[in-house]
């Protein structure tokens, strides 16, 4: 599996959100390679940033709302 890969299935398994100080330790990769992937999974539609943090996106059938709850309360 490639770097790439690997970084979205990571954040895809946070759904509270991920910095990539968080990811470095889990996937052994250093800070400057780790934001060049999540700008191309970004550019890509992949993922979503808010704020510092990195979150999956989902597509119309999953239940995002408690996502978006999470930043207005």
């Amino acid at each position: 599996m490639n770097l790439k890969s690997r970084v979205l299935e990571f954040i895809n398994q946070h759904e509270q959100g991920v910095k990539i100080s968080d990811m470095e330790a889990p996937l052994g990769e250093k800070r400057m390679k780790l934001g060049f992937v999540t700008k191309s999974l970004l550019d890509e539609g992949k993922i979503q940033k808010i704020k510092d943090c990195y979150y999956p996106v989902y597509d119309s059938k999953h239940d995002n709302s408690k996502l978006f709850r999470n930043f207005i309360f």
